[in-house]
């Protein structure tokens, strides 16, 4: 069943690999039966999978285009996330029972405390614009459309209005949820309250939702790899029903009584613990667990997990790529199957199993994780959650002792910060999939060998983990990028084997006043998710050249993302810009010092300065305008540099030509003249604007002069990222989105 859902998730090679490894195993058995129902339930899933397949795609539509639509939805009060006055969730459509992505923002402080206050299942109508989920549209970023329909959700609306939300009526079928998401919501908004950090890790493991300070707060565990101590494994799950257990046991009641009510209780806990992969896989294996004791079965723990993991891929067949669930049920499993082993090789061999998904997910991989490992992993049972539970349990009586175990949480968060600050993190980029599938095998076949002649077979996976970093931080080509960051500019100028990297602006987002009755919410940085998630995927951590093309927000208002989380040797900006302090504080927090060097025509960097010509204010007048040859083909970069400076250019060189142009100005009338289309004479134009934009970017008049030109355009907009990958003079080009290739 897991072959057939990686062969159905789009991985046919891999999944007809492990299908065939699986089949032969199986067959290896001589067993008629087994052989029977395994085939029996390769059909039975396969089947299943085609059906849901096909109930997909009639249901998909188009993500770039929206249509207005009118709806009837239900929607759970624990389902509604609120950061500032924007607000989304999964609800239910009334009508036909299909459950969508939902987004808006609140109208008024009214309309936002009534959201706050949520207790009990709403039915809203509501106007809007229904459109598919949108995919990723950068190489190596999260995509959301996958993740939404593993869970069968691919539609999302946009509210523009509200008309009417009333209390829901609940049916015979619907109020066991209801009722159970109600005292989740009510749980949610108690830990709400809760001081500093005892908020961040009562509300990732009791209701397991994710504050809006989590990513700042649990820095520290991510960059250690200790995410899955926290919530994804379920370990807090198992934890807090053996503490259950042991409760019922001192209290003497009746062993048959207790497990009957835990039985019960199950599924009510699995609402209230907020429905995660890692709490579906501890619930279904302690259900398993006490309905074999009451019918006098003997199952074991490998049984139940594996029984959890069937039901795992039926719930959500996109299991096996989600981190999240790879973590859980890839280090449960390890636990079983290693429990023989010495704490030292159960420590090591639990590592190994859970790198090649950590450095798919978040290609990199702190050298000290091992030592945090042998730290915290005893300090959860004893200390994490003890904590976290008695702050939580007294805060209405004992808010001072809430704040000591706030106090206590937030000096554990600043220990593994400064620990993951030391030297030894390994950005070391994201591995092909059939690599880490063969780490995974490698591990395994390890801990099949006697532990004496274990050594060598470590050393020898050691060697293919050196020598696959040495292929990604080495590599043969070179490329150039540019990143769909929306309403907005950022280019990546990749050499062979790294010798340069260089970007041209990082993209961001422009900002707007926002009323005085909006909570503040922590600031966070498009880049994290876009480009900078791609330099990481790609190995590396350090840009040596960073031009600013100006100083508008939607080029440069992620720099603070790019100098904390990356070494940037030089930015430079045009002349004049320099001095200017509307910006400089965007580099008050970067982690090393920067060289600022303001440029010019004539200037010496690694990229020839085609405007300015002299110091001036930063403004689309004044873009920096780049020019470099890569792969054989020569390329223009324009910022958001008008018609006026075109025609500097011109005047200043008669012959410029290019074979790529980035259009200035994300492709606005205001830019991209006619003569200084015809001037160039490219074979390529490159549009960087965002999907439905306010401005109308490009501006039709601008795309009529590339057709009268017989310039093709490709855009950001509809191919997502666009990016050439060259080797000496040859090369190809590949989006993100379209998937084309052109030599």
């Amino acid at each position: 069943m897991a072959a057939i859902s990686v062969l159905a998730g789009g991985h046919p090679w891999a999944g007809a690999l492990l299908l065939v490894v699986a089949l032969t195993r199986v067959r290896a058995l001589r067993s008629q039966q087994t052989w029977v129902l395994t085939l029996l339930a390769m059909g039975l899933f396969g089947g299943y999978l085609w059906v849901r397949h096909a109930d997909l795609q009639r249901r998909q539509l188009p993500f770039a285009t929206s249509q207005n639509t009118q709806l009837t939805l239900r929607v759970q009060p624990d389902a509604v996330v609120i950061r500032g006055a924007a607000y989304y969730f999964v609800g239910q459509n009334s009508q036909t029972g299909e459950r969508l992505t939902v987004r808006g923002y609140a109208k008024s402080a009214a309309e936002l405390r009534q959201l706050q206050r949520l207790t009990h299942v709403t039915q809203w109508q509501v106007t809007g614009q229904q459109q598919g989920i949108l995919p990723a549209t950068n190489f190596n970023q999260f995509d959301g459309a996958a993740y939404w329909r593993h869970r069968g959700i691919v539609k999302t609306v946009k509210i523009t209005a509200v008309t009417a939300r009333a209390r829901a009526s609940r049916s015979v079928f619907t109020w066991f949820g209801d009722w159970w998401h109600g005292w989740r919501a009510m749980l949610i908004h108690y830990c709400d309250q809760l001081p500093g950090a005892l908020r961040v890790y009562a509300l990732g493991l009791l209701p397991g939702t994710k504050a809006a300070e989590a990513l700042g707060e649990l820095q520290g565990m991510q960059r250690l790899g200790l995410l899955h101590l926290f919530a994804i494994s379920g370990l807090h799950v198992a934890l807090l029903l053996t503490a259950v257990e042991w409760l019922c046991v001192h209290l003497r009641i009746q062993r048959e009584h207790w497990e009957t009510g835990m039985l019960l209780g199950l599924p009510a806990y699995f609402i209230l613990a907020g429905s995660g992969s890692g709490v579906l896989r501890a619930c279904w294996m302690r259900g398993v667990q006490l309905t074999g004791k009451r019918l006098n079965w003997a199952v074991s723990t490998l049984d139940a997990w594996s029984l959890a993991f069937l039901i795992g891929l039926v719930v959500n067949p996109g299991l096996l790529f989600e981190l999240g669930s790879q973590l859980s049920y890839g280090l449960s499993l390890g636990l079983i199957l290693l429990t023989d082993e010495s704490k030292a090789w159960r420590q090591a061999g639990l590592t190994l199993l859970g790198l090649p998904s950590l450095l798919s997910g978040l290609f990199q991989w702190h050298s000290l994780t091992l030592v945090a490992n042998w730290l915290v992993a005893p300090l959860f049972p004893l200390t994490i959650l003890p904590v976290t539970l008695v702050g939580t349990v007294v805060f209405p009586w004992f808010p001072w002792a809430s704040q000591w175990c706030a106090w206590l949480l937030k000096v554990l968060d600043d220990g593994l910060a400064w620990l993951a600050k030391l030297p030894g993190n390994v950005p070391f980029g994201k591995p092909a999939w059939w690599i880490a599938w063969i780490w995974l095998a490698g591990t395994w076949w390890l801990f099949t060998r006697p532990p004496a002649q274990r050594r060598k077979w470590v050393v020898g996976l050691l060697a293919s983990y050196a020598l696959v970093y040495g292929a990604i931080h080495l590599p043969l080509t070179g490329e150039v990028a540019y990143f769909d960051v929306g309403q907005g500019d950022s280019i990546l100028i990749r050499e062979p084997f790294n010798r340069r990297v260089s970007l041209i602006d990082t993209g961001g987002r422009l900002g707007f006043p926002q009323p005085a009755w909006v909570p503040k919410t922590p600031q966070t940085y498009s880049a994290e998710r876009t480009n900078i998630n791609y330099l990481k995927s790609r190995g590396l951590d350090h840009v040596d050249d960073l031009y600013l093309t100006h100083h508008d927000a939607d080029h440069i208002g992620d720099l603070p993302a790019f100098l904390k989380d990356l070494r940037v040797k030089r930015l430079l900006v045009p002349a004049g810009m320099e001095t200017e302090p509307e910006w400089q504080h965007l580099l008050k927090n970067s982690a090393t010092p920067v060289q600022v060097v303001p440029i010019q025509v004539g200037s010496a960097v690694p990229l020839l300065v085609r405007h300015p010509y002299q110091s001036a204010p930063a403004e689309n007048a004044n873009s920096l305008a780049l020019q470099g040859t890569f792969g054989g083909l020569n390329f223009l970069f324009m910022g958001d540099l008008d018609r006026a400076g075109e025609q500097k250019m011109l005047t200043a060189d008669p012959q410029l030509r290019t074979d790529v142009l980035k259009l200035g100005h994300h492709g606005s009338k205001t830019a991209s003249a006619p003569a200084f289309i015809a001037q160039l004479q490219p074979k390529w134009a490159i549009i960087s604007a965002g999907r439905q934009n306010r401005y109308g970017h490009p501006n039709e008049e601008t795309l009529a002069t590339l057709r009268t030109q017989r310039v093709p355009a490709v855009s950001t907009q509809t191919s997502g990222m666009i990016r050439y990958v060259y080797r000496g003079k040859q090369g190809y080009w590949q989006t993100k989105l379209k998937g084309a290739q052109v030599s």
